[in-house]
């Protein structure tokens, strides 16, 4: 027995944990090969969950086996966060269940056997000859996603990871526990009397191979709808931009047509009316002012248009933008218009809901040390602290529907981007909500390096 044991710790358990969470680690982009002597060191650690193997049922065993796993991977990952773990662990549990799955049934397929544990003690050629192919397998697969990282199991990691609403909590604590029933239902049926039908293990192997398509599509499907929001979204704004500098083109093409009525009434002498004419379009060009002097057209004909905006929802919209030359040293211009245009519309849209007297939306940009500060401020309803702390989670909104609700976690993404910081609060005296990001400076070199 003890033979048995060695033989199968060392020959069987510690070199298939190995591939798999390393496969795991190369799916989620984290670099196996930085932590190779931690993924060693739990593979030594959770093999040893299989000294029960010949001593307990299979169902036992798995859960055993599980527990000791969780808790190996918690113990030497647990810089990673809990989050994080736990999401590595499902996938490794889920990788392992597979890998047995398909090992099993190549087994039978070839050889006809289903005793895994008589395949093992009285057979471990017939074991070998279907694993170690199977274990190379997956090695080389894991070679390839670490050189080559597949987008979608990255972005499916992050989107995982991310996750705040509690809803898709929900959803997600019931994929695992139906992955573990899953499982557990597996292992009882290879220890009921009828593992030797062909019929019913393939029928079981179906079922199994099902579950995981369906779960997987299913996130795919989550990952999917969530990415089309976004991308909706940042096509609004890129088409706002557009929208914004054909208004400026348009008030230069006018310009010359007041040049020439203004001179006309110079020439007449009507000097009153003259007088009036260039009162009136000394106003309709406040507005458009900052963009002779900014020292960026792009954010002065961001402003100018919303400034626009602001007037024809009677909002009173009050900017203090410095003409700071190095503020495409701190952030690339087209994220802190994403940033400040998701800011300002959701301060637009909060202010409609209150009377027109009681509106007001401010927006400053400082420069204070080593940090670039953005501020948008408004005036509107009165927000809970709950309130306050869903603001920032993707699909979270406090308007009516029609609304995806992702402007703040767009804002988010590009903060975490640059380094920066994010921070909601509500002053109940004046019935303010102010939203402060801190960006650190001379990040914009940086960011262009990471894109590429």
């Amino acid at each position: 027995m003890l033979l048995s044991y060695v033989q199968l710790i060392l020959g069987l358990s510690i070199p298939h944990t190995l591939v798999r969470i390393w496969l795991v680690f190369a799916a989620a982009g984290l670099r196996p090969t930085r932590h190779a002597r931690k993924l060693i060191l739990f593979a030594v650690v959770s093999s040893v969950a299989d000294f029960d193997y010949w001593l307990v049922p299979a169902p036992v065993h798995a859960i055993t086996a599980t527990s000791i796993a969780f808790v190996a991977l918690y113990a030497v990952f647990r810089t990673f966060g809990s989050r994080s773990v736990l999401l590595l662990f499902v996938a490794y549990t889920a990788t392992s269940f597979l890998a047995d799955i398909a090992g099993g049934a190549l087994i039978q397929l070839l050889y006809g056997m289903t005793d895994r544990k008589d395949i093992i003690a009285n057979h471990p050629l017939v074991f070998h000859s279907v694993y170690v192919p199977l274990g190379i397998a997956l090695g080389l697969l894991a070679l390839y996603l670490e050189k080559r990282s597949y987008p979608f199991l990255l972005r499916l990691y992050q989107y995982l990871l991310d996750i705040q609403q509690s809803r898709m909590k929900e959803v997600m604590l019931l994929i695992i526990v139906q992955l573990f029933v899953v499982g557990l239902l597996f292992s009882i049926g290879m220890e009921s009397e009828k593992r030797t039908e062909t019929s019913y293990n393939w029928t079981v192997y179906a079922l199994v191979l099902l579950t995981f398509c369906a779960i997987y599509f299913m996130l795919r499907l989550f990952v999917r709808i969530r990415e089309d929001a976004i991308s909706q979204t940042r096509d609004v704004y890129a088409e706002e931009i557009g929208q914004m500098f054909t208004a400026i083109r348009g008030h230069r093409h006018d310009f010359l047509n007041h040049m020439q009525v203004m001179s006309s009434m110079l020439q007449m002498n009507k000097l009153e009316q003259l007088k009036g004419y260039m009162d009136d379009l000394a106003k309709e060009t406040h507005a458009v002012a900052p963009v002779v002097s900014h020292s960026s057209p792009a954010l002065a004909a961001f402003i100018s248009g919303k400034t626009e905006q602001a007037k024809a929802k009677d909002i009173p919209f009050d900017c203090d933008i410095p003409a700071d030359p190095e503020l495409e040293q701190s952030i690339k211009m087209i994220d802190l218009v994403k940033i400040i245009g998701n800011l300002v519309d959701n301060a637009f849209e909060e202010s409609e809901t209150i009377p027109p007297h009681n509106r007001s939306v401010r927006m400053a940009i400082r420069s204070e040390g080593e940090r670039l500060a953005l501020e948008i401020s408004n005036r509107g309803r009165p927000l809970s602290d709950k309130e306050l702390r869903m603001m920032a989670v993707p699909g979270y909104t406090t308007k009516k529907a029609g609304h995806s609700g992702l402007g703040l976690a767009i804002v988010q993404e590009r903060v975490r981007f640059y380094g920066g910081t994010l921070s909601i609060r509500y002053c109940p005296e004046n019935e303010t909500t102010a939203i402060v990001v801190e960006l650190p400076r001379n990040k914009a070199r940086e960011a262009d390096r990471v894109r590429v």
